[in-house]
């Protein structure tokens, strides 16, 4: 979590003798000016707090994958030379005020809205769009250091102390803060801020020259388009990525070829492997087979093989794999098994009801029966039945009830009987009607079931609410739409399947189905190549979704031209986002159903699984 650097706190009281030695009372000799300074002080609080507010509450889920996606295309080349703490804050503080800055902006746009304090209103109108600067530390005096940015050269000063130990000659990197309260060039600096030490003139220079001979218009323009070329430049001497050996970036590189062979994935067993032979001389040629068995007996994989089978597989001494993954076990305790792990993203996929719709069916039913007068009587509310099963009001309501624990009872015996239960307390219920086509096997009987889920829920469906998946009685409508798509697309009817997809994005443009890719799947099926390609330029978003758009596009390539260039460079970029698809297209392996419930990982098997089921209908037809 990010902080301000330079705050300070007065040790003395107002009554007690002034620690300078004149024998005053505090208040009367150098507390003369302490009214201010608390004030001062008051207000970096209320400024340190905000920022802390920031960053715990960041990233929201809605950014998570973004901010993912970000760190796995920086930290590879970040973490080897500034360590996992450091590199960690360098990159947050990357995305939240450069890379997605709109997202800060947009809190501190809501904070200037709501202060009235004159002071700190005017600090926080200078915090949008906080600038990256790489400075040079010309003095340090009475904890206050002036400096110089190399580019623009403009004179700036910045509170030092001792958790931010900077010398004169030191490079500082990072983003700074304005502080207007104390001048017009006072900035405050987070303590993410990376001092370069021992930096040559000719680093210096080769960045000058950069940004004479670039395109940007300013200074601010070209750091923040070279964040993380400026970052390598700098570094404080530790080797960098391209210094690691050959022989080790093979070595990993085999082990991830062989876990896409065996369709698994462990991002932890790569990293593990990658440091324990970083520091290596050589590689042993029992590295991978090692690393396979220690994964094994660790539980990063599940590949079922005896003892020594590793060795076998990989055809190297059994007693050298034996030696190589116990120093492996080893490294691995030492150094990695107790460092908290980020949570790996993953999203939701299927037809089901998403994992928390029966808790927010359940709380949105507490509140519909009760009267609320005011926004803080909805907080304490919400507060109140937030884990508090509701109990239904009427016999639909009982229905709607069951149906829901039924979609999580997959035993037949249980559906059978639970769902003539939902059928006899509701006739019309949407969810019953969806149930029992879930169970249905003839395809007719099966759409006819669908289409009656869609007609008996559009009756209650909102379509004014400004996000409509949001409110809870609009989701009965929106599955069973995406249930007939889904049921259309199985059976290869791609106009109808396309039609009810088109549907859905009509009234839930934010599209929290996945419903865009199984329209794009249906018009490439359908040769429809210029709106598939629409459809994917309208819902792209940098650095996410990159395996399944990058596949896309290699089929609309391809349906143009198999042999072209432009097909196999897309090809390799598609292979790249996730190579395990590569195998499903190369043997057309059967597709799989859609999921009826499934969460999945970015660059896994189960994504390839997915991916390769909404290819398959322009590949297999």
């Amino acid at each position: 979590m990010n902080r301000l650097i330079g705050e300070k706190n007065t040790a003395a009281g107002r009554n007690e003798p002034c620690p300078c030695g004149s024998g005053k009372k505090y208040k009367k000799c150098c507390g003369v000016g302490e009214t201010e300074n608390n004030l001062l002080q008051e207000q970096n609080q209320v400024l340190h707090s905000l920022l802390q507010e920031f960053f715990e509450n960041h990233p929201r889920p809605t950014h998570q994958k973004n901010l993912l996606a970000w760190k796995d295309k920086t930290e590879d080349l970040l973490v080897p030379l500034y360590g996992e703490d450091k590199s960690g804050g360098i990159i947050g503080d990357a995305f939240f005020f450069s890379e997605r800055v709109d997202i800060w902006n947009g809190f501190i746009e809501q904070k200037i809205q709501r202060e009235l304090r004159p002071q700190i209103l005017q600090v926080l109108q200078t915090w949008i769009d906080p600038p990256f600067l790489a400075a040079e530390i010309l003095s340090i005096s009475n904890y206050c250091a002036e400096m110089r940015d190399v580019l623009s050269g403009r004179h700036y000063t910045i509170d030092v102390n001792e958790s931010f130990p900077v010398e004169a000659g030191n490079i500082a990197l990072g983003f700074y803060l304005p502080d207007k309260r104390r001048g017009e060039d006072f900035l405050m600096a987070l303590n993410s801020i990376t001092a370069a030490v021992d930096v040559s003139p000719e680093t210096v220079e080769k960045l000058k020259e950069m940004y004479r001979t670039s395109v940007a218009a300013t200074a601010q323009a070209f750091y923040r388009a070279n964040l993380v070329t400026i970052y390598q430049m700098f570094s404080s001497g530790l080797r960098s990525t391209h210094e690691v050996s050959e022989e080790v970036l093979k070595a990993v590189q085999g082990l991830e070829e062989f876990l896409i062979e065996q369709d698994l994935k462990s991002d932890l067993l790569i990293e593990t492997l990658f440091h324990y032979l970083e520091p290596l001389s050589s590689v042993p040629e029992a590295a991978i087979a090692g690393a396979a068995e220690f994964g094994m007996s660790q539980g990063l994989l599940d590949l079922g093989w005896p003892p020594g089978k590793s060795a076998e597989v990989f055809g190297v001494d059994r007693g050298e794999v034996k030696v190589f993954a116990e120093g492996l076990q080893v490294f691995y305790e030492e150094t990695i098994a107790h460092q908290e792990k980020e949570a790996e993203y993953a999203f939701e996929v299927g037809t089901q009801p998403k994992a928390k719709e029966l808790h927010n069916w359940q709380l949105f039913m507490h509140l519909k029966h009760t009267a609320i007068s005011s926004e803080a009587a909805l907080k304490r509310h919400m507060e109140y039945y937030h884990d508090k099963p509701y109990e239904p009001k009427s016999d639909s309501e009982k229905a709607q009830l069951l149906a829901y624990r039924l979609y999580a009872e997959a035993h037949a015996a249980e559906m059978a009987e639970g769902l003539h239960e939902v059928q006899q307390l509701d006739p019309q219920l949407a969810d019953g009607f969806l149930l029992a086509a879930a169970a249905e096997k003839e395809p007719r009987q099966k759409e006819t079931l669908l289409k009656k889920a869609v007609s008996s829920s559009r009756i209650q469906f909102e379509p004014d609410m400004e996000i409509p998946w949001l409110y809870i009685p609009n989701r009965p409508y929106l599955r069973a739409v995406f249930l007939l798509g889904v049921h259309y697309w199985e059976q290869r009817n791609l106009e109808e399947a396309f039609s009810e997809f088109r549907n859905l994005l009509q009234v839930n443009p934010g599209d929290h189905q996945g419903a865009r890719y199984l329209a794009v799947s249906s018009l490439i099926g359908l040769g429809r190549l210029e709106e598939a390609e629409s459809l994917i330029a309208h819902y792209e978003e940098d650095y996410s979704d990159n395996a399944f758009y990058s596949w896309f596009k290699w089929l609309i390539a391809r349906s143009r031209s198999i042999h072209g260039a432009a097909t196999q460079e897309l090809y390799v970029k598609a292979a790249e986002g996730n190579p395990y698809v590569k195998k499903h297209v190369e043997q057309r392996r059967s597709p799989l159903p859609y999921p009826k419930k499934e969460i999945i990982s970015p660059r896994s098997p189960e994504e390839a699984r997915l991916i390769w089921s909404l290819l398959a209908p322009a590949l297999m037809h």
